[in-house]
């Protein structure tokens, strides 16, 4: 008998598809749960999920009058989806209105069963802890939560609010060193790549060969060989950024999702899942604990965590060192030697007397933000995105930060034929150049896009950075995330009110947790100290984060978020239209906002829009947006799907998208 198999496809339609597994001798059966390889469309090969199984005559070649197609080949049983892992699939695909075969990639690693043709190297970084470390009354307690639920084998969500430098990683590899003693496994998740070597050098000094890395950065081979390995049970413990939440490791006993605030925990791509939503999810499938873990967790979180959906757990003290010491400098009216007040300079040249490290943070990269005419004021623009061009020296050219548009510097204004220009504002390369020129003994590395485009760049800058061979490292918000650099006695914060202006209802927390930990670089072994410049030096934001109280930050933000209906006070949805033709795609936006208005009528619900989105047109495209914001049911979910693919059959050349529990509004 030959097995007829409904196959779930990453494409975006609800449907499964039916293919044909002939009868072969000695060939096992395909059974629910396994990733087969299947043809579509002409010559392409897919992977899907098988779905149903269902046998039929050998000679059954064609159903409902089409011909049926054979599937190609059934992946290795280290690939199938079953347990916690499919009740995880099926939970992204109802939650996020996706249908089935769209989240399966997430599942497997690119071209699976791809061999291992060289083998990654893991660099120990000089701070590896050594020997055992005595826990703290605080870190105790909350080990002791955690291990409560890992004796009972009962799901349980930790919230860890630890300030910078308190210990937070000691409880994690503390709780998952229990869990590994009973014969359960853990993932260890971080928001970025850049963090991993750090994190992977101190798991790997505790827990030896049991532990691996997956990520992006690692080729096909490498990670197709973390997969298989986790699912034969010879990897107790997966780490990585958001991707390694779906490795299949055996009898999952403890989820860290580190930096749990951090908005890169949000895949900004279809499937557009939030990773700490989903490790809650198979936490639970699995009965996992659950430790979500940040010195400024998410408002989301920290709200979960006061209605008592998740345990609250503090550390209130660092463990070596102590908080630093925040100087607010007023930049009114100041002059400033190339961007820096006389109180950074000053301590800038202390720092490097004493042989010490800094931080310098600023959150913008190239040389100048703009590049205008002297003559008309006109700025260089993108033609696809109405934004004003980025000036880089390295190379030499204007960049599109939004759709990656280059171009050689003009020799004239398009405008006025004027050939002088004035590079306005500044970045990181600007920086960099300055350091150099105004403190030319100092050893200067800088960590931004532009400078970690090739492989293992970001982990050569900072390991080379924690052994001492730089004295400043400056940087974009990468500086800003959990590294922990014992040398660095100084952090400057060159424009601390840089993100408040952004047009997004959470812009004061992201500025504020940014400030907070960045500041939590400095005085990690000795006393450290960081200076916030900034033109708003009465911000409630900036106060606050100079006085790493995240107590007053909630007291201030939470009620106004809730006044206005955003999360957490309220779920949000975020619509989005574009194309080509401003009038095609304005109409379409409003034919969508009319239907979502008559059909969603809940009392608790509102919708805005449609409107412009922040950046209008982006890579040659108009954009509309809408906002639901309120209570949807996944049937009203799904039914938003539905309208968005009728919608794009419709218009032709409009694109449509959805994002359930958007981090970005423009």
């Amino acid at each position: 008998m030959a097995h007829l198999l409904e196959i779930a496809l990453p494409v975006p339609l609800p449907d499964t598809f039916t293919y044909r597994q002939p009868s072969q001798p000695g060939d096992d059966p395909v059974r629910p749960g396994d990733l087969v390889v299947v043809p579509f469309q002409r010559r392409r090969e897919v992977i899907g999920l098988v779905e149903r199984v269902r046998e039929v005559p050998d000679d059954l070649k064609e159903q409902d009058g089409y011909p049926l197609r054979d599937m190609v080949r059934a992946l290795p049983p280290e690939y199938r989806v079953e347990g916690d892992r499919l009740e995880l699939a099926r939970w992204l695909a109802a939650y996020y209105a996706l249908p089935l075969g769209e989240v399966v990639p997430l599942f497997h690693p690119p071209k699976p069963g791809t061999k291992v043709r060289r083998k990654a190297a893991v660099e120990a970084y000089p701070d590896v802890d050594a020997g055992p470390v005595t826990l703290s009354e605080a870190q105790v307690t909350a080990v002791r939560a955690a291990a409560d639920h890992l004796d009972a084998e009962t799901f349980g969500a930790l919230l860890l609010h630890g300030v910078t430098g308190s210990g937070k990683t000691e409880v994690y590899l503390t709780v998952i060193e229990q869990a590994l003693s009973t014969g359960r496994g853990a993932i260890y998740l971080l928001p970025e790549i850049a963090l991993t070597p750090q994190t992977l050098s101190r798991i790997t000094a505790r827990f030896g060969d049991r532990v691996a890395a997956i990520h992006s950065g690692l080729s096909a081979g490498e990670r197709c060989s973390v997969h298989e390995r986790a699912a034969r049970g010879e990897l107790q413990v997966v780490v990585g950024p958001r991707s390694a939440l779906f490795a299949p490791v055996r009898d999952l006993g403890v989820i860290i999702v580190d930096e749990e605030h951090e908005t890169s925990y949000k895949q900004d791509e279809k499937p557009r899942y939030h990773a700490r939503h989903a490790a809650l999810v198979r936490g639970r499938a699995c009965r996992a604990v659950v430790i979500l873990g940040s010195a400024t967790p998410d408002l989301e979180s920290m709200a979960n965590a006061l209605s008592g959906r998740f345990q609250l757990l503090e550390l209130p003290e660092r463990m070596v060192g102590r908080l630093p010491t925040v100087e607010i400098v007023d930049m009114r009216g100041q002059t400033s030697l190339e961007g820096f007040s006389p109180a950074l300079a000053d301590a800038m040249r202390e720092t490097l007397e004493a042989e010490r490290q800094i931080i310098l943070f600023y959150n913008r990269r190239g040389f100048a933000r703009v590049f205008q005419c002297r003559d008309c004021g006109d700025v260089i623009e993108c033609p696809n995105c109405d934004i004003g061009l980025t000036y880089h020296l390295r190379p030499r050219r204007l960049l599109c930060h939004y759709c990656g548009h280059a171009r050689p510097l003009p020799d004239a204004c398009p405008s006025c034929a004027g050939e002088e220009f004035l590079p306005g504002g500044s970045g990181t390369e600007k920086v960099e150049l300055n350091l150099q020129a105004h403190f030319p003994e100092a050893r200067v590395l800088r960590l931004d896009k532009d400078t970690t485009g090739r492989r293992d760049s970001h982990r050569r800058i900072l390991s080379a950075f924690a052994r001492g061979e730089a004295d400043i490292l400056i940087g974009t918000q990468m500086v800003a995330k959990g590294h922990h650099f014992p040398g660095v006695d100084l952090v400057g914060v060159l424009a601390a009110d840089d993100g408040l202006g952004m047009p997004d209802f959470r812009a004061a927390e992201r500025s504020f947790q940014l400030l907070t930990q960045v500041a939590g670089r400095a005085g990690r072994t000795e006393a450290g100290r960081a200076i916030f410049q900034t033109w708003r030096p009465e911000d409630p934001v900036i106060t606050a984060a100079a006085d790493h109280d995240f107590a007053a930050f909630l007291a201030t933000e939470m009620p106004l978020r809730n006044a206005l209906g955003y999360p957490p006070g309220r779920r949000l949805i975020r619509l989005a239209v574009s194309g080509k033709k401003l009038p095609t795609v304005e109409t379409a936006a409003e034919q969508l906002c009319a239907a979502i208005r008559q059909t969603l009528t809940g009392p608790d619900l509102t919708v805005l829009g449609p409107a412009p989105a922040v950046f209008p047109r982006q890579n040659d495209r108009y954009r509309f947006q809408i906002l639901v914001k309120g209570p949807v049911s996944l049937a009203e979910k799904a039914w938003l799907a539905e309208c968005l693919r009728s919608l794009k059959a419709g218009f032709r050349g409009v694109d449509v998208m959805h994002d359930v529990d958007p981090v970005n509004v423009y």
